[in-house]
């Protein structure tokens, strides 16, 4: 049998099910604190591509880098990051200006997102926020060197360990 790509899919440790497609890139949707918005509270926020306002706070999103052990490709945390209003209107504004990453930034930020397979949570944890040339979303580097995912992001994670957290996450749809 040839060996498994990155791209395929991958034989799921929760469920024993192989599930297609690629497992090296996951995405929160939204900031947790807009997710918990009822519909009817929504109309106090904007959720856009990259950034989401809920009344005075102001939200960024971008992506958590963690090398994998023997490829070349990273696998991708999209999350969003709580910012201040003044990086939060600086990016907005220098949002398709070209070599923006030269001019604005670097910015501090919380991730606002409590990915799974985590403990303690990733909900709040300190990052630095890189900002990256027009279409790629900033770089978020963990600030707290002692949170599991922030040692992932320094050391790397196995392909197994890929898998592990692709499982986590199809099976908390």
């Amino acid at each position: 049998m040839p060996p498994e790509t990155l791209f395929d899919g991958y034989s799921c440790n929760v469920c024993g099910q192989f599930h297609p497609g690629q497992y090296v890139s996951m995405s929160c949707d939204s900031p947790d604190p807009y997710a918990r918005l009822t519909d009817a509270e929504k109309n106090r926020a904007h959720l856009g591509t990259d950034d989401c306002v809920i009344d005075d706070e102001y939200y960024l999103r971008g992506v958590v880098e963690l090398p994998i052990t023997g490829v070349e490709e990273k696998f991708l945390w999209g999350v969003w990051a709580r910012v201040w209003q003044r990086d939060y209107k600086e990016f907005t504004d220098h949002y398709d200006v070209s070599r923006r990453e030269e001019t604005i930034g670097p910015y501090k930020g919380r991730l606002c997102n409590n990915l799974p397979g985590y403990l303690p949570t990733t909900l709040n944890l300190r990052c630095s926020i890189q900002v990256q040339p027009v279409g790629t979303r900033p770089l978020f580097v963990l600030d707290e060197p002692e949170h599991p995912l922030a040692i992932e992001q320094r050391e790397g994670i196995t392909l197994k360990r890929a898998r592990e957290i692709a499982a986590l996450v199809h099976h908390k749809k």
